[in-house]
């Protein structure tokens, strides 16, 4: 298996293959829509610690996660991603808009989608539970609190996939 943590503050510059055709089947496709590189790392290596073979791509803000949807909109050949991983706060436009425009894609709009939140995010709470998100992860200050998420992301994913 591939190793696939890599430095917290390097994007992937695959971005283009990582949800098309090339892209493996076998492997789920996660979106992570998170602006902070610590962040960014914190989520390599959860996924690395709960042994998640994955094609991970990163956005960095809220235009480039609105253009991605709409891309997907547009090219039936692009697959969906298993799962969205998303920042409530992020720059240019905010995770509830973009929430909002997932839930009315043509074809992306059952995307699971777990909502990554800072403790004190409970008014961005109260918009994203308007859009039906999967699950809300509190990002924790403890490491062993963040891995978790791991565990959640196998879970979500697990639940999508078995339909």
């Amino acid at each position: 298996m591939e190793q696939r943590i890599k430095d917290p503050t390097h994007t992937e510059r695959r971005s283009e293959n990582l949800m098309g055709s090339e892209a493996s089947q076998s492997q789920w496709q996660i979106v992570l829509a998170e602006d902070n590189p610590a962040d960014v790392g914190l989520v390599r290596y959860a996924l690395h610690e709960h042994a998640i073979d994955c094609d991970l791509r990163v956005i960095v803000d809220g235009e480039e996660a609105l253009s991605f949807i709409t891309g997907l909109d547009l090219d039936s050949r692009l697959r969906c991603p298993d799962l969205l991983l998303l920042d409530l706060h992020l720059p240019k436009r905010d995770g509830n808009e973009i929430l909002k425009r997932l839930r009315t894609s043509e074809r992306c709009s059952r995307t699971p989608v777990v909502v990554l939140t800072s403790f004190d995010a409970n008014i961005g709470l109260q918009d994203a539970d308007k859009n039906a998100p999967i699950h809300y992860f509190p990002k924790s200050p403890s490491l062993e609190q963040f891995l978790r998420l791991g565990h959640i992301i196998k879970e979500v994913i697990g639940r999508s996939t078995s339909c």
